[in-house]
């Protein structure tokens, strides 16, 4: 689900003389920051068209596969408490083994490629929808899922891996993302949502953020809308960690400023040396990879490096889109983020939106 996302953000890198289609979001807020503060931060639409309940600046959504540049950060950390290795076989550090049935057994897969989305595991449609399910709260554990479908089951296991090695193809991979997650968690004894929580959301003040919908105010949620504006009823993941993280503009903005700050070696979430490792490009003349995204041409640890030259992360899911991305040359960053599906009738003015953010 998550991938057909990547295919919109390729039309709208690409198209210059889309036809106006005066489609509108249900409910969106949008905001600019910079290192320092939040510059603006505005909230259009309904939240719930029933209850003609506004979108304002406390709704909490969905921001998508935007939630995986929290697993690239909390990589960073657990390295820093000398958990884990980037480049160490993760088999060092799971319960079950992982093997790529369709390469020789010199193949190795590390934490970077699985932050790079080149380790080689790939998202089958019809397992990766089986993580979904419409209930508040995943009831498979992660750990199940992921030894089910890369180790246990031999005819999962063959459609979760494609026939290249590991560190030669970039392919997005949702349970790839979700697969670092879980290794955070064994490395540190903590669940990764509570990792995460502890390291991350705390120290910045994100108090309207959580994965599971029991983490934060539910009558402060949106409901979420599907292309044809029609309600969807609440669902979850098995994979939370992918795409999963709830949140509103403000704290969404908060974290935004702190990415920036890293970047500049200005944050005391991580060491100077740490935030260069997570924005790092890891791709180059030494570390050429095959099939390479044409609107996101390099990438750091779980955070993508745009044609335009800003960095950050898109995401979308059911009734979800979210853009999070920064200039690393004006130090201005910006965001959207809205309770319906990105699709071609609503990408116009998607485009006009994003636009009239970035002057």
């Amino acid at each position: 689900m998550k991938s057909y996302f990547t295919f919109i953000l390729i039309i709208f890198l690409s198209i210059q003389n889309c036809i106006s289609q005066d489609r509108k979001f249900t409910g969106y807020a949008t905001a600019v920051v910079n290192e320092d503060k939040v510059l603006k931060i505005e909230t259009f639409g309904l939240a719930n068209t029933e209850k003609k309940k506004k979108y304002s600046k406390n709704t909490i959504q969905p921001i998508g596969s935007v939630s995986k540049t929290v697993i690239g950060i909390s990589l960073m950390i657990a390295k820093e408490k000398g958990l884990l290795d980037l480049d160490k076989d993760i088999n060092e550090y799971l319960d079950f083994k992982i093997v790529n049935p369709h390469v020789d057994d010199s193949n190795i897969i590390t934490l970077r490629h699985l932050a790079t989305h080149t380790s080689g595991i790939i998202d089958n449609k019809k397992i990766y929808e089986s993580a979904y399910a419409y209930e508040l709260s995943p009831k498979t554990p992660l750990k199940a899922y992921l030894y089910e479908h890369l180790s246990h089951n031999t005819k999962s296991v063959k459609k979760s891996f494609s026939k290249k090695k590991a560190g030669v193809e970039y392919e997005y991979s949702n349970i790839g993302a979700a697969l670092a997650a879980y290794i955070i968690e064994k490395v540190s004894d903590k669940p990764f949502n509570e990792f995460a929580e502890d390291h991350i959301f705390k120290p910045l003040n994100m108090n309207n953020t959580g994965w599971f919908y029991r983490d934060i105010d539910s009558t402060l949620h949106s409901i979420l809308y599907d292309e044809k504006d029609k309600a969807i009823q609440p669902y979850s993941c098995v994979t939370y960690p992918d795409g999963s993280l709830k949140t509103n503009i403000e704290d969404l903005s908060l974290y935004l400023i702190e990415l920036i700050k890293g970047y500049n070696g200005n944050s005391t979430l991580l060491t100077k040396k740490s935030w260069r490792e997570l924005y790092a490009k890891n791709f180059n003349e030494k570390n050429k990879v095959q099939n390479i995204s044409l609107g996101e041409p390099n990438t750091g640890l779980f955070m993508a490096y745009f044609k335009s030259g800003k960095i950050g992360h898109t995401g979308s899911d059911l009734g979800v889109s979210a853009f999070m991305m920064f200039d690393p040359k004006t130090n201005i960053g910006q965001i959207l983020m809205a309770n319906e599906d990105l699709i071609s009738d609503n990408l116009e003015e998607f485009k006009k939106i994003w636009n009239k953010l970035g002057k």
